[in-house]
């Protein structure tokens, strides 16, 4: 009879811990993208931020079918989260830019980067205007 009641109480413990490390889904993958100006001095509102991913067949290039936009709030960042880990290109551009004004050293359009989404992860990249 203790045979049996021993049998009943590891078959119940066992089930409990079955349970409990059941397999979760796929959890999404985020990214944080935050945009400076040239030098790294001010978070720069307002810019679209455009990430893609370029594939190349047969010796040409097309962009991929995973296309994903934003535009920065007023801290300067924008947040994705997508649903499977990849890596994509990032191109941010400032609205109307115009080079030529009052300090054009400074006064950039365009900044491109690198983010990677890993599975169940938040990463950061900076992204600086500087092209």
């Amino acid at each position: 009879m203790k045979k049996i009641y021993s049998f009943i109480l590891i078959a119940f413990i066992g089930a409990l811990v079955f349970q409990g490390s059941s397999c979760k889904g796929p959890q999404p993958c985020k990214a944080t993208i935050t945009v400076m100006d040239s030098i790294g001095a001010h978070t720069q509102a307002g810019i679209a931020v455009h990430l893609y991913a370029n594939v190349v067949y047969n010796g040409r290039t097309y962009q991929g079918d995973l296309v994903v936009n934003g535009t920065t709030d007023a801290t300067g960042q924008v947040s994705f989260t997508i649903k499977n880990p990849c890596i994509l290109d990032i191109k941010a551009t400032a609205p109307n830019c115009d080079s030529t004004l009052s300090n054009p050293k400074y006064k950039y359009c365009l900044g491109t980067g690198i983010v990677r989404f890993d599975e169940g992860q938040s990463n950061t990249k900076t992204v600086y205007l500087n092209q």
